[in-house]
């Protein structure tokens, strides 16, 4: 079963219990919730142990992403809560703490990325990072409004073949065979707005112009803009560098 819109609680006995959350109204009668309880005994034998508390706050959800994100770079990384216990403690249920909306890209998987494990991300991924596809907006929501996630994190990454075919089409005119377009599509704006950029800077222009269009297009939705107001979820974008391994923020 798919346990929805819990939070996991840590009391002095080392229990780890999840409880209903503020939203798990939104999903009576479409999902039931199934509860998780795992012993400190389990913990023990797991090699990659869960966090002792999830992040609730945006801060707190970013935080942990960079440490991780740190520890890739350096070739440091612990591949934490991936084993046999972690496997069955989620099959009862997931509780991400953040959302990417990232490139469909073979070169940048998010759990390795931030060096996150089984359940921690909710990861929606397309061709080109964006999201105009209602489906992709809505599972953004899902993450957010039903998962309780307090971070959604859009990730671009340098020498992006996406936004390369966007350029090809803005300043060459270029046709797109079969359904290439529908994920090209939503990126000419992007290219439009910084194709004066000298040609050389062009393509990095055009990444980061792409991933603020879509933090902006997130942002904008009413049901995640409700909660940004608040302060309960927050958008940000993100560039991976290929080479390094960085993750930078981009404003």
């Amino acid at each position: 079963m798919i346990r929805q819109g819990a939070s996991p609680v840590v009391d002095t006995s080392g229990m780890i219990e999840f409880q209903p959350s503020r939203r798990s109204f939104l999903v009576s009668g479409v999902v039931a919730g199934g509860a998780l309880l795992a012993t400190p005994k389990a913990f023990a034998s797991d090699l990659h142990a869960p966090a002792a508390k999830r992040p609730s706050t945006p801060g707190e959800a970013l935080a942990l992403l960079q440490a991780g994100n740190q520890r890739f770079q350096k070739g440091r990384s612990t591949a934490p809560r991936v084993s046999t216990v972690r496997r069955a403690e989620i099959a009862e249920g997931q509780d991400p703490f953040a959302v990417v909306l990232g490139c469909a890209d073979s070169r940048v998987p998010p759990e390795l990325v931030f060096d996150q494990g089984l359940g921690d991300l909710f990861t929606v991924r397309v061709a080109g990072n964006t999201g105009a596809a209602s489906a992709i907006v809505g599972s953004v929501e899902y993450g957010t409004a039903v998962l309780e996630a307090p971070l959604v994190v859009v990730l671009g990454h340098d020498d992006c073949g996406a936004v390369k075919a966007a350029i090809d089409v803005v300043t060459k005119g270029k046709q797109l065979p079969g359904e290439l377009s529908g994920f090209v599509d939503p990126i000419l704006p992007a290219v439009q707005a910084v194709v004066n950029t000298p040609s050389a800077q062009l393509l990095d222009a055009a990444v980061a112009q792409n991933v603020r269009q879509t933090v902006a297009a997130l942002s904008a939705e009413p049901s995640l803009a409700a909660d940004i107001a608040s302060g309960t979820v927050r958008v940000v974008g993100a560039e991976y560098r290929l080479h390094s391994g960085r993750v930078d923020l981009i404003s």
